[in-house]
């Protein structure tokens, strides 16, 4: 006999898995959507998902993201938005209600990247390493739309989301003038973050 379900909950289950095929994206770490601040009345928002999925019991987080700037464009700061993310042990969940995301979810490569982008961040104390908040689809973005989001580096355009070569690992080096603006090197370009650690380390002696 077929589970008897509440007419609100089955609501819910149609507006979820409209949304998770309209602009899902799943990867090494599950399945995220995102949503711009003040995306208006024409797109769920993530607060409405998020009740959606609270109806559907499956357990989910709501962050804080971005994604590169538009084309046309009035200004070349990155989008901010927010993104429900479910965990990859938690899809268990909404396959329940859409049975027919399992077979996604087998096919995701052993060595898919997640949600998280990081980068080596020089202090005067030491390496430190950060996450950038991005949307989860940032692996996929063209190189023009990566460039835009400056994730190529500042000296040589190496694209930074290749992990493929130590030597061009990222590192936040910014400007002097604009210490607290996001500007991203590979290591060949800025000797693997060293000088800028000895040269932040050096201000903190003579402030001391």
């Amino acid at each position: 006999m077929a589970e008897a379900v509440l007419p609100d909950v089955r609501a819910a289950q149609r507006r979820v898995i409209s949304t998770v095929r309209v602009s899902g994206v799943l990867n090494g770490d599950g399945l995220a959507l995102w949503r711009e601040a003040g995306c208006g009345e024409w797109k769920a928002t993530t607060a409405e998902i998020s009740a959606d999925l609270d109806l559907l019991e499956v357990p989910h987080t709501i962050v804080t993201a971005a994604r590169f700037p538009l084309a046309n464009a009035p200004t070349t700061q990155l989008r901010r938005g927010e993104e429900v993310r479910i965990t990859r042990s938690d899809l268990t969940h909404l396959v329940r209600w859409m049975p027919s995301l399992r077979q996604s979810i087998d096919n995701i490569p052993d060595d898919c990247p997640g949600w998280d982008f990081t980068v080596f961040q020089p202090t005067a104390q030491g390496m430190a390493v950060v996450g950038l908040s991005l949307a989860a689809d940032w692996p996929s973005w063209s190189e023009t739309q990566a460039r835009a989001a400056r994730l190529l580096c500042a000296e040589c355009d190496y694209d930074l989301r290749r992990r493929d070569d130590e030597d061009h690992l990222p590192y936040n080096i910014p400007l002097p003038e604009k210490p607290s603006k996001v500007r991203l090197l590979c290591g060949r370009c800025c000797n693997d973050g060293l000088t800028e650690m000895e040269r932040l380390a050096a201000l903190a002696g003579q402030s001391a």
